[in-house]
């Protein structure tokens, strides 16, 4: 094959074979990389539509007229449209410059369109998602939040994990202080027989909960759960993880799953409720297919380290509707049961969270997290195999602070199989991240535009960028949204090309505004009047220190401990650069109206920045303020900055170095705001919301 036969099957698979750093210099794509790639996106999503058929589904704009895809030159100039909802339009296409053009239709969802003896899905989608201030209209203020993390919030009696019971309590105690939504982390399924794989952002699949964040009392009582605990002999051993410095998920998980299957065994498997029939009923197919891929993992896992990823499966096994899996989930029915009670008992919690941030006076309620990818090894891509690019991970190309590029061991949807099923994977994963929430956070939104894949066993060096058909994807995210009712934030930080912020901004997506990096050039902070308002503001992110953690340098002494450091920069140089920047934020909280500081005298603003350590408490303070007081829509401030935390939950960059998604939050879920730094920097972030 010569160059030019592979640049075009590269071009119509959509990868490029050219990219650009973030210093502006180009890079090329190697051809074996390619060759790779392609071997991968040729093979996933079955072939694609003839020159005389309709795609599996066309999406179209509600309001404007549809030009469809090329048909042929015998196609018929009527139509028949059969609405989601039954009745039935028919009419005539118009022709316009050789294309068939459908009039415009004004009601959203997803109808049957035919036109002679073909048909498709005609997804109708609103102008754009639902916006924070039609969520929010008639209140006293502009809309804040409180953003947690679920695993690191405590209760008694929860066994060193946060569940959503834990949620439902901070939903509770955060509306009473005025916020309107609770932005919460993922809550994808994990592996019941992989304890050790934790991170919420590496999931088996979106589709499905984490049963480790479901809480018992969502259907038991007290007395209920407490006798299965002493039966089963760990009340010891989960005061003693409860009462724990960090998260032990390699002890803690197991012991929930323990706790689970007593009550199970008890109380549900000898005569299930009604609503679980029913809640397995809904589940349809996908359900039963979750169930009995944690049956065969735990199955194959004890059998060896390659039981732990199905593509080493005997072959049969691989295959989620062979004639040997159902002989397996008829053989193993009690577990597959057991699998199907722990997401109901997940999905009951969550729902009484969602329910509980309503009903205490969120205008916005929960605020759902969709990672990026899954796991190739887990239950989704078992599932829906031509639907997810197996055989290649995604992650992000070489750049200044990672000189060797990140693979984040997750794949993605393959754009043939989306096109090809109509993009059934896209809108489940949308439903599923829309179906308790009043809002999704989209991770690395970029992803709807194009992603950088990389070849199985290849580095991160090797990989190049795939893009999607965005305009598609946006417009089913806006339909999604509209039918949950719910606003849509993408996390937008990195690099964004403007095509897609412009893109993002008419579809609704709002942006994220982080404190760190709302810069200019020169390296000032920009005061709260310039922020957008197309974004939510926000103090940190996950991923990011926290403001008492990035003041006092706490960061920095864990990359340096690391070897974390920028090419070119020694753990100096990123001390002396952090103190310009303590400077440079301190000028722009002085100049949006910084209090003084205890100990100065009353009216007098101090112009040089505080000492690192002592000084964090009031940062952290007028940090909140300054952000509370931007024009964004809606303000999220993350909890570990309300409590003044310095650790942050996540560094990038190690798995084994740093306590990742391991930290507990002080005190219980429903009293922690109320000491008294959250409480002065609550109201801080009221009185900077105030009536306009």
């Amino acid at each position: 094959m010569n160059n030019r036969d592979l640049a075009d099957r590269a071009r119509r698979a959509g990868l490029s074979m050219r990219w650009r750093d973030v210093g502006g210099q180009i890079h090329r794509v190697s051809n074996e990389s390619i060759r790779r790639l392609l071997a991968v996106l040729e093979n996933h999503g079955g072939a694609g539509r003839g020159p005389s058929s309709l795609p599996a589904m066309v999406v179209a704009v509600a309001g404007q007229a549809t030009v469809l895809p090329h048909m042929g030159s015998d196609v018929p100039a009527t139509f028949r449209l059969i609405m989601e909802e039954g009745d039935v339009v028919e009419g005539t296409l118009r022709q316009v410059r050789g294309r068939l053009v459908l009039p415009a239709m004004t009601r959203c969802g997803y109808h049957r369109l035919e036109i002679g003896g073909m048909h498709t899905t005609l997804a109708l989608t609103p102008a754009a998602c639902p916006s924070v201030a039609a969520r929010t209209a008639g209140g006293p203020a502009r809309p804040w939040g409180v953003g947690a993390q679920i695993y690191g919030l405590c209760t008694p009696g929860d066994g060193g994990i946060g569940h959503f019971g834990a949620v439902a309590s901070l939903a509770r105690a955060a509306a009473s202080r005025g916020a309107d939504a609770l932005a919460i982390s993922p809550v994808h399924a994990m592996f019941a027989a992989r304890p050790e794989q934790y991170s919420p952002y590496s999931p088996s699949s979106r589709l499905f909960l984490n049963p480790l964040l479901a809480d018992p009392h969502a259907v038991f009582d007290t007395a209920t759960i407490q006798a299965a605990t002493l039966r089963h002999g760990q009340a010891d051993t989960l005061r003693a993880l409860e009462q724990a410095p960090l998260i032990e998920w390699e002890q803690a998980a197991p012991q929930r799953y323990r706790l689970l299957r007593q009550l199970y065994e008890e109380r549900i498997a000898p005569a299930p409720p009604d609503d679980l029939r029913a809640f397995r009923q809904a589940g349809g197919r996908a359900l039963e297919h979750h169930a009995i891929f944690e049956t065969l993992h735990a199955h194959f896992t004890t059998r060896g380290a390659r039981g732990g990823d199905w593509r080493r499966w005997p072959q049969a096994m691989r295959q989620p509707d062979s004639p040997e899996v159902a002989r397996f989930a008829a053989e193993f029915a009690h577990d597959v049961d057991f699998h199907i009670f722990v997401q109901w008992l997940a999905a009951r919690g969550m729902a009484q969270a969602s329910a509980a941030a309503r009903t205490a006076g969120m205008r916005i309620g929960l605020i759902a997290d969709m990672a990026v990818g899954v796991d190739p090894t887990g239950s989704e891509c078992w599932a829906r195999q031509d639907e997810f690019l197996v055989g290649a991970s995604i992650g992000a190309p070489p750049d200044l602070l990672s000189p060797l590029g990140q693979d984040w061991g997750l794949t993605t949807f393959s754009p043939r199989g989306l096109q090809a099923s109509g993009y059934r994977a896209f809108i489940d994963t949308l439903r599923a991240g829309f179906a308790h929430g009043g809002g999704l956070r989209i991770d690395h939104v970029m992803a709807l535009e194009r992603l950088w894949v990389i070849p199985q066993g290849g580095a991160s060096a090797d990989g190049a960028y795939l893009a999607f058909p965005v305009r598609d994807l946006m417009r089913l995210v806006a339909l999604e949204a509209a039918r949950a009712d719910a606003i849509v934030i993408g996390e937008d930080l990195g690099t964004v090309t403007a095509t897609f912020r412009r893109a993002a901004e008419k579809q609704g997506i709002m942006g994220m505004n982080v404190l760190f990096f709302e810069r200019t050039a020169q390296g000032a902070f920009l005061p709260p009047a310039a922020w957008s308002r197309n974004a939510t503001a926000m103090t940190t992110t996950h991923d990011l220190p926290t403001v008492a953690g990035w003041w006092q340098g706490i960061d920095l002494d864990w990359r340096v401990r690391l070897g974390q450091l920028p090419a070119g920069m020694d753990a100096l140089s990123l001390r002396d650069e952090r103190e310009n920047d303590r400077a440079a934020l301190w000028t722009a909280l002085v100049a949006s109206g910084a209090r003084p500081a205890r100990g100065t005298r009353s009216g007098r603003l101090v112009e040089k920045p505080p000492a690192t350590a002592t000084g964090a408490v009031g940062v952290v303070d007028e940090a909140v303020s300054l952000v509370a007081r931007t024009p964004c829509p809606l303000v999220v401030i993350a909890l570990e900055d309300l409590l003044g935390l310095a650790e942050q939950p996540n560094l990038p960059g190690t798995t084994t170095g740093h306590p990742n998604w391991r930290r507990r939050y002080p005190g219980t879920a429903a009293t922690v705001l109320s000491g008294p730094d959250a409480r002065r920097r609550l109201n801080r972030l009221r009185a900077g919301r105030g009536r306009e």
